[in-house]
């Protein structure tokens, strides 16, 4: 019973200061902000309507009532409303931030989904709390590295216009047949399903350039308006915009350590697993305020600086030593997490491919400004199944337990029951 105690008072030691913090910041905010009865309250000189709810909180805490929760709902309530009120200023930049680091914020909700309903079970064993958190950190220095990369760097448009557009469209169109008929008869025949996608495409660029060559201006037309709409979206983003991509950021960059502390918390109360829950808590802890500082600190230039090839290297470098790192723990939670860092890492210079690459001319003919990587990958996947027309829906099934069984050990689901 003591032990608990302990836990939570070092609990609300943590939380408390940063409630506060958070309040003083929204104070900040909300001076120019819409009149509202909460925001006369919030912008009180006295400390006692933001002292209250957070002792009110610490209290029904250590004493385990639930009156603890009224003064949680009062403060999430108070920054719900606030967000609601300044949305015009805040809320839509922090969206399109938000747009910008796509990417980025799936694979942290992928990995956050792995940690908190995964193989926790596996956390209690030594080493995987060190791998776990050196993921974690990982995963964290990624999401800083394509916001710096991705978002705040300006990218030049690459511009590739070719003098005689038919004869390059029917070269690829013949290589596409080539390529498929080859998977086809030697196999694989995977191979099939790719071309095809691939096939079609080309196929449509000709069709564009048959269609160019009878209405030139239209397609001119076109082609600008495709281009105008990448370059919007590789430019750097305006004063008023940085700061919610530096806050969106940071905030994605923190969460898989405090996710990875959440789900330490339970631990924290078992007398076996206490102190392995403890020490990992406090790195997180650590690791997430300093890096916020750190972060917060690199972001309070006026502008973006050039993006240096050391920043790339230290990437690579903490990228590299945390797989080393998970590799020798052997533990399938923590390399889930950093293959989905990888994974976030290739697609998001997929998207940053798609902001500077002229769009090909079968897409463009569809609608497309952008090259979808993503949904081609996903097309290639699905045809490739087709590319077995009696046995389709076997290879797909196939597939399907592969997928199953891999996640059902992520995921510690018994293989058997799917």
């Amino acid at each position: 019973m003591r032990f608990d105690f302990l836990i939570d008072t070092v609990f609300i030691a943590v939380y408390a200061p940063l409630l506060w913090h958070a309040w003083q910041w929204l104070r900040t905010k909300e001076r120019n902000g819409p009149p509202s009865p909460l925001r006369s309250l919030t912008l009180v000189e006295s400390p006692y309507p933001r002292a209250v709810p957070i002792t009110v909180l610490a209290v029904g805490h250590l004493a385990g009532n639930p009156v603890g929760l009224i003064a949680l709902g009062f403060l999430v309530t108070v920054a719900v409303e606030s967000a609601w009120r300044n949305r015009d200023r805040w809320v839509r930049q922090h969206l399109w931030a938000l747009g910008r680091l796509r990417v980025q914020a799936t694979v942290v909700l992928l990995v956050s989904v792995v940690v908190l309903f995964g193989d926790t079970r596996s956390l209690e064993r030594p080493g995987v709390g060190l791998a776990m958190f050196v993921a974690a950190v990982a995963m964290g220095a990624s999401v800083w590295f394509v916001m710096r990369r991705l978002v705040l760097t300006s990218w030049p448009q690459k511009t590739w216009r070719s003098a005689r557009p038919e004869l390059g469209a029917l070269i690829r169109l013949g290589l596409c047949i080539l390529v498929g008929g080859v998977g086809w008869i030697y196999g694989p025949r995977q191979l099939t399903g790719y071309a095809i996608v691939l096939g079609l495409v080309v196929l449509l660029g000709l069709v564009w350039v048959v269609w160019e060559l009878e209405d030139a201006a239209a397609a001119k037309s076109k082609l600008g308006d495709a281009d105008q709409i990448r370059a919007r979206a590789a430019m750097r983003p305006c004063a008023e915009q940085r700061p919610a991509v530096m806050r969106v950021a940071r905030g994605l960059a923190v969460t898989p350590l405090v996710t990875l502390g959440i789900a330490y918390v339970p631990m924290a109360y078992d007398g076996e697993n206490a102190l392995t829950a403890m020490r990992v808590l406090v790195l997180c802890t650590v690791a997430v305020l300093f890096g916020d500082w750190l972060m917060a600190r690199g972001g309070k230039g006026p502008s973006h600086s050039p993006h240096h090839w050391w920043f790339t290297a230290a990437v690579v470098a903490i990228s590299t030593a945390s797989l080393i790192a998970v590799g020798a723990v052997g533990r399938t939670l923590p390399l889930a997490v950093v293959f989905l860092m990888f994974a976030g890492l290739l697609l998001s210079e997929a998207q940053r491919f798609a902001e500077t690459v002229p769009v090909p001319k079968g897409l463009l003919f569809l609608g497309f400004t952008r090259t979808p990587v993503a949904l081609l990958l996903v097309l290639c996947v699905v045809t490739s199944g087709l590319s077995y027309p009696t046995d389709a829906v076997e290879s797909w099934s196939t597939n399907l337990r592969h997928v199953v069984r891999m996640a059902s050990t992520v995921m510690a689901l018994d293989p058997a029951s799917t």
